[in-house]
Parts: C-alpha cells; structure tokens; sequence
C-alpha cells in the first residue's frame, strides 16, 4: 500500500512538472488596455523570432502599431497595421536574426477619434546572442 501511494505521489509530482512547464508558462503578459503576450521570456542562439499574439481593446476600422524598443527606450522595429472590424485578435512576429543580446519591451497601441489604447510587458524580454 505504501508502495502504490509513493507511486502515485510520484505520477502527480512529474505531471505537475511537466504541464508548469509548457510554453504557456513561460510566456510574458502585458499589462494595459491592449491584452497580449509573447511566446518566450527568453530568447536563445536558436530563436528565430519573437512572436506576439493578443486582442486589441476596441474592434475598431482602424489600424494598431506593435513596436519592439530596448530597455532604454529606443525604438527597434515598429511594424504598424490596417485592422478591419470582425477581429480583433492579432498575431505579429520580430525576426532576431539582427537584434544584439539585451533586453527589449514591446508595446502595442490603437487610437480611433482622439482615444487611445495601448499595452506593454510586464516586464523585458531577453535575447541572447
């Protein structure tokens, strides 16, 4: 009996292990109006790209601006697009084939008739190079 109970103490323990540590867990959220996330909090040799996915705050015919920047602020890339009304999901991808090892933030924003919306990390991502 104490056996069987140690074995399924065990079981728990790895599948707890191994669902924390999906993607999921390791993606980085926004805070602000524009809800979205990365897909890493860091970014090894072998990342190709930094991918980004989220709503926007208003289903608006408008367009919206993703935009990668380091830690000082800087603007790196900024990717800006048309948003036709029906979805207001979004899916963006940075390459880092040509971005140094540092941290970076990323902020989205929507404006529509003098309101604004926008979101940013929660805290920087990393590339390592």
């Amino acid at each position: 009996m104490k056996k069987l109970v140690m074995t399924l103490f065990t079981v728990a323990l790895l599948g707890v292990v191994i669902f924390a540590g999906g993607s999921e867990a390791l993606a980085m959220d926004s805070k602000g109006t524009i809800k979205f996330k990365t897909d890493a909090n860091t970014y090894t040799k072998r990342a190709t790209s930094i991918v980004v996915t989220g709503t926007l705050a208003r289903d608006l015919d408008n367009g919206f601006a993703v935009i990668l920047s380091n830690n000082k602020g800087k603007v790196i890339t900024r990717k800006d697009f048309w948003h036709s009304i029906g979805s207001r999901n979004f899916r963006v991808s940075f390459s880092t084939r040509n971005l140094p090892a540092g941290k970076y933030d990323v902020h989205v924003a929507q404006d529509w008739g003098g309101r604004y919306w926008s979101g940013e990390l929660k805290h920087y991502i990393t590339v390592q190079h």
